[in-house]
């Protein structure tokens, strides 16, 4: 809900602070005392448009602000967060629309800089404006389709259109990537195959290579690796004089001074690690001439191999790994390309049975609406009859989306799908006997569009987190008695959510809960407009006073208050019988 609405500079507005409360609250004043300007703030808050012109004489900047406390309003807050928009624990959200003369204006959200587009994403969903020249709502795409979608509670068939919707997009993705591989995959398959072959064909392994060097290094210097080989295992421990004999003698010359210096028993330490070291090294050149065969028959044969493992890397450009890697690789793809035309017709098959099960849910949904529609048109019309439109009739026409290049066929006929389904469902009527239909956002006035939607919002209200609602002058060209009708549906609108009400009627008014009066005032030689919160004493004035317009030459000022107590008290008993 909108806990504060603040404005500055906008017109004739210098300063205003308002907070407002659930229910219905109504707005009053004076002809041209500035009602609309407040119908004005709150449309910037929705993303409506902003003009420079707005902008109080003498000033550089004018802004709105709202402070909406979404803490009992889990659906907005999810909203918010999926648009990026961080709340805090409080759920408060605070929306800045600023206007500037010089430059661009601006938009903050929480106090951060946003954008017009993100505005308009969260503003709608928060407050909706109604007023005469803002009633193209019911006439925007989509709207009746929705309306009588929640009206009917069709969630869970819409959700299955969304779901099936999705599966048959995403399978006409996978089939289009993998005709569009396999055709370029047929270009490249001789290619892929001789390389596969040649890599094949070559036994590739990665420890093979370092193998090779070591076999040809060996079968290169054979000769002076086994003489140096032999030498030196010999000065290590075969030779007459040799490193190993020549560290026991000194360990044995040091051993029996150990314990007479501490410096001495480490060096005695380092003799005899030495000493070990020399036997393990002698010990792996003996291995090692054991096992040696060099057979200089087979070093060409190894430098073939070796040259040819490095002509493979040149041409691939890639290490013995990544050879080993490309061989897989390209087994993989030929592999793939071989079975492309099985996987084409099986994702054919899943495409057509994925594109009849959207079609059903399309069906299915379709005749949701036929069935329901003449239902929720008939209640829609009981509403807005008592609304001074006594003749009023409403249809919900349910047609084919067609579309020559449609996804789905439906009664023979191609259509378009949506997440919505695949119908265009409009909102017609007929306001006088003997008229025809037409749709209600060109055949209805400004006063009967507000009026049909007001109906309409009243039937639409079971959403469990309605926006903020301002109808502005909804019972202009109403006699006071026909717009008690009005005034009821108002009410009852504002049972569980906040309606705002701008009206020259006090029928209307005295339904408010809450009552705001607006007045001009000279200071400074300068006009400015003030909001007031009338109290009870104060709204039998204000009533008394519309009374006044109304029954000019036929009342006193005494009947007119006697008159305007009457009708506060009538409307108290009203109300108590809608609640029961």
């Amino acid at each position: 809900m909108l806990r504060e609405l603040r404005v500055g500079n906008l017109a004739l507005v210098e300063d205003l602070n308002l907070s407002l409360e659930m229910g219905l609250t109504v707005l009053t004043g004076e002809t041209g005392a500035g009602k609309s300007l407040v119908a004005g703030a709150l449309s910037l808050l929705a993303g409506g448009k902003g003009e420079k012109e707005q902008i109080r004489r003498g000033e550089d900047l004018a802004y709105v602000e709202g402070v909406f406390d979404l803490g009992d309003c889990p659906e907005q807050m999810a909203h918010c967060q999926e648009l990026g928009i961080k709340l805090a624990d409080d759920g408060l959200l605070v929306l800045r629309r600023e206007l500037r003369r010089e430059t661009r204006g601006r938009v903050l959200i929480n106090g951060l800089m946003s954008s017009l587009a993100l505005l308009e994403q969260v503003g709608p969903r928060l407050v909706g404006v109604q007023s005469q020249d803002q009633q193209r709502v019911l006439s925007r795409p989509g709207f009746a389709r929705d309306f009588l979608d929640r009206a009917l509670g069709l969630e869970e068939e819409l959700a299955a259109v969304h779901r099936h919707l999705a599966q048959y997009q995403e399978l006409n993705r996978q089939l289009a990537r993998r005709r569009q591989e396999e055709d370029f995959a047929r270009q490249q398959l001789e290619i892929w195959e001789y390389q596969l072959k040649e890599l094949s064909e070559a036994g590739l392994d990665a420890e093979e290579e370092a193998d090779l060097a070591e076999k040809i290094a060996l079968g290169r210097n054979s000769r002076s690796l086994l003489e140096s080989a032999a030498q030196a295992r010999e000065a290590l421990t075969e030779g007459e004089i040799n490193a190993r004999d020549l560290l026991g003698s000194a360990f044995g010359v040091l051993a029996p001074l150990e314990d007479t210096s501490p410096r001495l028993a480490a060096i005695l330490e380092l003799v005899q690690t030495a000493q070990s070291a020399a036997e393990e090294a002698a010990g792996g050149l003996e291995r090692f001439l054991d096992t040696v065969d060099v057979d200089p028959s087979r070093l060409d044969e190894w430098e073939e191999r070796h040259a040819h493992y490095g002509e493979l890397k040149r041409k691939y450009h890639t290490d013995v790994a990544g050879l080993v890697e490309r061989e897989a690789t390209l087994a993989d793809q030929v592999a793939r390309q071989r079975a492309a035309a099985s996987d084409i017709l099986q994702l054919e098959d899943d495409v057509l049975r994925a594109r009849e099960t959207l079609a059903q849910a399309c069906r299915d949904l379709r005749e949701c609406r036929v069935k329901g529609a003449p239902q929720v048109a008939r209640q829609a019309r009981d509403l807005i009859r008592p609304l001074a439109m006594p003749d009023v009739e409403l249809t919900f026409v349910v047609e084919p989306d067609l579309d020559p290049r449609g996804a789905i066929v439906l009664d023979g006929q191609p259509s378009r799908v949506t997440a919505g389904g695949a119908d265009l469902v409009s909102l017609v009527a007929r306001t006088n006997p003997g008229e025809s239909y037409g749709e209600v956002g060109k055949i209805a006035s400004g006063g009967e569009k507000s009026r049909i939607f007001l109906g309409l919002s009243v039937l639409d209200r079971h959403e469990s987190e309605p926006p903020l609602m301002l109808f502005d002058e909804i019972d202009a060209g109403l006699g006071m008695d026909n717009a008690v009708p009005v005034a009821r549906l108002l009410s009852r609108l504002g049972e569980n959510g906040q309606v705002l009400c701008i009206t020259h009627l006090p029928t209307v008014a005295a339904f408010g809960q809450w009552h705001w009066k607006v007045a001009k005032e000279v200071a400074h030689q300068r006009t400015r407009v003030r909001v007031g919160n009338l109290d009870q004493e104060g709204r039998v004035e204000e009533i008394a006073r519309l009374l006044g317009g109304q029954m000019s030459g036929e009342a006193t000022r005494p009947v007119q208050i006697d008159h305007a107590r009457k009708l506060l008290g009538q409307d108290r008993i009203d109300q108590q019988e809608g609640s029961g």
